[in-house]
């Protein structure tokens, strides 16, 4: 059986982390999940994720200043960041220039979430052969 893609989810909204984190395991990945920044960073050294899916705003910390932290580690991570509010472009591209890969604003739909991160992890695992 292939190993399923890791995924961590990082938010505060524990009802947001739980749906996605159903959802996406339903769709093939295996999900962890962390309530605040310092568990998130704490968590992805533990499990090393494929991909992480982060709140820009979180009680601890920005998704910004994890988005730095997580690509220190690793420059194959897959970075994405939620937000619930209309992003400048300024908060954009500081955050590509961090290493995000993409963004998602919330609402979103779950389907085209999940389609993201499987186009995300298979331009990943191309450029790794």
């Amino acid at each position: 059986m292939a190993k399923l893609p890791k995924l961590l989810i990082i938010d505060d909204d524990a009802h947001l982390r739980e749906s996605l984190a159903e959802v996406l395991e339903l769709d093939g990945f295996e999900c962890h999940q962390a309530g605040a920044a310092k568990e998130g960073i704490a968590a992805a050294s533990k499990i090393d994720p494929d991909a992480v899916i982060m709140d820009i705003q979180l009680p601890d910390s920005s998704g910004f200043q994890i988005c730095q932290e997580l690509r220190k580690r690793s420059k194959i991570t897959i970075l994405i960041m939620m937000t619930g509010r209309f992003l400048s472009s300024e908060e954009k591209k500081q955050g590509f220039e961090l290493g995000a890969d993409e963004y998602i604003t919330k609402p979103f739909d779950l389907a085209e979430l999940s389609a993201r991160i499987k186009q995300l992890l298979s331009r990943n695992a191309a450029k790794g052969q």
